[in-house]
């Protein structure tokens, strides 16, 4: 297997850094272009009014609740599919396993999906104007959300081998048509319908659309990341099971918290809420670089850890945090310095511009430690610990963010409260992983040392 990336613990930080870069730089990218992507989406809406921005960010912040069902067929797949690339082992059964599940997740939602979420919007104190309209964005989303969880679960089995470049050209033509049906579909531009918030999710429909497409092209012409032989284990499904549940629990008590979190916010009205959402796209191509490393650090913690690399998992680990906290450090750098401009990007409005700012000058002094989160947490994940994240997320969130927002709110009734509390709690998470990932690792690096003396292990397929 020519995708095994295994760290030798004597290698220089350069090369390191180096491997892991190349791993991640793909994914940031892709994930770039689908922070583009979400935020043509809001530019386009714009025009059409605040509430309009209001509805399709809020629809996006809910989408997350959503796709944490994802979360079992994606990481199950991306984390099997690392250990068994690393372990030497046929990872077909891990693809084929995530694939079956990612179709019987999403199935329900089809006919479901639109009137869950605007009913939890509206429940987390959207207005009824916001919720209509997001019915509107939703409804083609939905219609599709199988495609969707069938390209994602193809996503991460490419990731999870360290083929990261592929999905990558995958999300720029997905990303172009998004934003050029996007255009055509919500004013109505060269003929075509106008379909205002409606044209903007079917844009993300026929983007699922063209990416599966591609995929089944790419497996047809023989680009796919492994062949696929038709084996189903039993045990293979068992560790998916294992290793994606807790995650998606994560994700869903994660993302119903964040929005209820978000009902904070859009109690002050529709501009406060817009605010919020523009801030967020603004902050996302920082978040997405710390996603990508994340993902990096996942196959990177997996596929060590398949081959019993225990010394080589922590000292690429150590690298990518230390390398992901400059990075986002530098993007929260920005963002301290030109919200202003930032925030024009999106809208001409002044007072939604202003708390805007407020947003982005907070958010800016927690990047370092977004970064650190991030990467201990995917570390967790390819060591196969999910249940850890899941507990760390949650109590974090509850008890550095939502607790403390609630109870200040009732005595300062200002967005400032509930954006302070971000910005503290992402520290506090980052300390919390470092602690729960030190003491993981520990157990198996003590495991390797013999008479206090460290047992030097030479990874096999690492040339010196």
């Amino acid at each position: 297997m020519s995708n095994r990336l295994l760290i030798d613990h004597d290698e220089s930080w350069r090369s390191v850094a180096k491997k892991v870069t190349k791993l991640a730089f793909p994914i940031i990218l892709s994930n770039l272009l689908y922070t583009i992507e979400s935020a043509f989406s809001i530019i386009l809406v714009s025009g059409l009014s605040a509430t309009a921005v209001a509805a399709v960010g809020y629809s996006a912040s809910m989408l997350w609740f959503i796709y944490s069902l994802m979360a079992l067929s994606y990481t199950g797949t991306s984390v099997l599919v690392a250990q068994m690339t690393g372990a030497k082992k046929d990872p077909s059964p891990a693809l084929l396993w995530g694939l079956i599940l990612s179709i019987l997740t999403a199935l329900p939602l089809t006919f479901t999906g639109t009137n869950l979420v605007t009913f939890l919007m509206g429940e987390f104190g959207a207005s009824k104007g916001v919720t209509a309209l997001a019915k509107e964005y939703l409804d083609p989303i939905f219609t599709f959300i199988i495609v969707g969880f069938i390209t994602n679960t193809l996503y991460a089995a490419y990731n999870g081998y360290g083929d990261t470049k592929t999905p990558f050209k995958v999300a720029l033509i997905m990303n172009f048509v998004n934003i050029s049906s996007a255009y055509l579909l919500i004013y109505g531009n060269l003929g075509f319908p106008r379909l205002e918030t409606k044209g903007a999710g079917w844009g993300i429909a026929l983007s699922e659309l063209v990416g599966l497409a591609v995929y089944i092209y790419l497996y047809i012409r023989g680009r796919k990341p492994f062949p696929i032989c038709l084996s189903f284990s039993k045990d293979v499904l068992i560790k998916i099971l294992r290793v994606g549940t807790p995650t998606a629990l994560e994700r869903a008590f994660s993302s119903l918290s964040f929005n209820i979190f978000v009902g904070f916010l859009a109690s002050f009205g529709d501009k406060v809420l817009a605010a919020h959402q523009i801030g967020l796209r603004v902050e996302s191509a920082s978040f997405m670089i710390g996603f990508g490393f994340m993902t990096a650090s996942t196959t990177l913690s997996g596929q060590n850890w398949g081959a019993k690399n225990y010394a080589g998992l922590d000292y690429g680990v150590r690298i990518t945090a230390h390398v992901t906290a400059l990075t986002m450090g530098f993007m929260g750098l920005l963002l301290l310095l030109f919200p202003h401009y930032f925030s024009l990007i999106f809208t001409r409005d002044s007072q939604v511009i202003r708390y805007a700012v407020y947003y982005l000058v907070i958010v800016a002094l927690s990047q370092p430690q977004m970064a650190y989160a991030s990467i201990y947490s995917g570390a967790l994940k390819g060591m196969g610990k999910t249940y850890i994240p899941l507990g760390v997320n949650l109590i974090s969130f509850w008890l550095f963010r939502i607790i403390p927002s609630y109870l200040l709110l009732r005595q300062f009734h200002t967005p400032l409260v509930p954006w302070i509390f971000m910005s503290f709690e992402m520290s506090m998470r980052a300390i919390i992983f470092y602690w729960a990932y030190k003491r993981e690792i520990a157990k198996f690096l003590s495991s390797r040392t013999k008479g206090g003396r460290c047992i030097k292990v030479q990874p096999e397929g690492i040339k010196k």
